[in-house]
């Protein structure tokens, strides 16, 4: 059962692996699962064991993420923006690689517009009521959020396309001197 259970979970990674591979030649709506299947060597059956389609392998995958980033955001108790900022880099250069590969010119454009609502939902949430910033209105308060979020995308975009060639200490030195706000005590 155990070399099942291992051979199993290499299927899975060689699966996200081969998309991530594919996300840096092909768009996402290039993107077929035989492709895939071909990529990782593996056999259509073994895909469909894993994942519906490439869909599903996304949203799993998008809830994955989504989970560790709400685990990142309890973890910074002190609301630590350059805790959170570090621990997100690493994970999308880490076990994120493919939500990295999503988020690049080649990735898809739903995966993009979730994550982007994800990011404006948890800065709603979770970290605007922790800044020291005077809004006077839920309009001023709306925009204020969907500016935040759609920075911290377009940098998070333009790094991965430009091939992460910061580290992520560099890149968040780089975030934190341009977010000068910091969280309330």
């Amino acid at each position: 059962m155990k070399e099942t259970d291992l051979r199993y979970e290499r299927t899975r990674k060689n699966i996200l692996a081969a998309m991530t591979r594919l996300l840096q030649t092909k768009s996402f709506e290039q993107i077929t699962v035989t492709n895939i299947c071909q990529e990782a060597e593996i056999s259509r059956s073994g895909f469909y064991l894993h994942y519906v389609d490439k869909y599903n392998l996304v949203e799993v995958n998008l809830q994955k993420f989504r989970d560790q980033a709400n685990q990142f955001l309890a973890e910074t108790s002190d609301r630590d923006k350059t805790k959170l900022f570090s621990n997100m880099l690493n994970y999308l250069q880490g076990e994120g690689k493919l939500i990295a590969a999503l988020l690049s010119e080649n990735g898809s454009v739903e995966v993009q517009n979730y994550i982007k609502r994800v990011m404006q939902e948890n800065a709603r949430v979770n970290i605007f009521p922790q800044l020291n910033l005077k809004i006077e209105s839920e309009t001023e308060q709306h925009f204020a959020i969907i500016f935040l979020s759609n920075a911290l995308l377009g940098v998070l975009q333009d790094w991965i396309n430009r091939g992460q060639k910061e580290s992520p200490a560099e890149l968040v030195k780089i975030m934190t001197h341009l977010i000068t706000f910091d969280f309330k005590k």
